[in-house]
């Protein structure tokens, strides 16, 4: 019983210090041309102020943070067609 609700807690600890971290990166391996921007645009839910940015990222690092918070947004960017991957950060 206490192994399994153990486990639980460290998966919970792990999660906190990948965010913490920003262990992972979310990156978008097409440039930024008109069929993937859009659909970039919405995945991120990135803001028309924030395009320039974005843009100039492509292709790229788009996203920083724990792997269960980003690979949900890679599977719908690759859902719709987009060239991507999670890469574990290296440390410094």
């Amino acid at each position: 019983m206490s192994s399994t609700r153990q486990g639980g807690e460290d998966g919970g600890n792990q999660t906190q210090r990948e965010r913490a971290r920003q262990s992972w990166e979310l990156v978008v391996l097409d440039g930024p041309d008109p069929r993937v921007l859009p659909v970039v645009r919405k995945v991120l839910r990135t803001k028309r102020l924030e395009m320039p940015a974005l843009v100039a990222t492509l292709p790229g690092v788009v996203r920083r943070g724990a792997r269960v918070d980003l690979e949900p947004l890679e599977a719908s960017l690759k859902e719709a067609g987009v060239r991507c991957e999670l890469r574990r950060r290296q440390e410094a």
